[in-house]
Formats: C-alpha cells, structure tokens, sequence
C-alpha cells in the first residue's frame, strides 16, 4: 500500500507547498522560453499577430510539458512528440475561440 510516508520521506510542514510553488515556477520559466522562442522564430516569417498567438499556445504546452518532466519524472524525449501534437492543436483552439467571441 502506498501511503505518502512510504517513500521514506519525512513531510515538513509547509515544505510541500513550497517546493510545489517552486516546481511551478520553474515550468513557467521553462513555458515562457518557449513561447518566446517561438516568436522570435516566428516572427520572421508570419504576421506579428499569428507568432504571438502560436508563441502562447506553446509557451502553455511547455509549461505544462515541464511540469509533467518535473512532478511525475516523465523523459523530455518522451514529452517532445506530445509538445509537436499539443502546440498546434492549442493554437487551433485559441484560434476557434478568438473566432467565436469575435477577437
């Protein structure tokens, strides 16, 4: 049976959550140097607007790339096909959105 003691760790109080905050704060940095490479790449070939919205969608997907690396031990390896699936596809979605609510 896996109880959260069973790992040998000893719970601090508070410690979790801030080495939760600090897992989380990492892949946002990791999200932001993604989404910002993105634009900078972007941005010579396609509208300033379109590098924006694709730099976002991936920057989210990093993020949540880093935290799946981070939090769970998940290979980067493993998580860069997942990255080149979910970017695109979140960018469609913002795209629908942004066409919905007439942005």
């Amino acid at each position: 049976m896996h109880t959260p003691l069973s790992d040998n760790h000893v719970k601090l109080p508070g410690h979790s959550l801030w080495q939760e905050l600090g897992v989380f704060v990492l892949a946002v940095i990791v999200g932001s140097l993604g989404g910002l490479a993105t634009n900078v790449l972007l941005g010579r070939w396609v509208a300033a607007g379109v590098a924006g919205n694709a730099a976002l969608a991936v920057a989210t997907t990093c993020t949540g790339a880093a935290h799946s690396h981070f939090v769970h031990k998940q290979p980067w390896l493993g998580l860069l096909p997942k990255i080149g699936l979910s970017a695109p596809l979140a960018y469609g979605v913002m795209r629908a959105v942004h066409a919905v609510l007439g942005s």
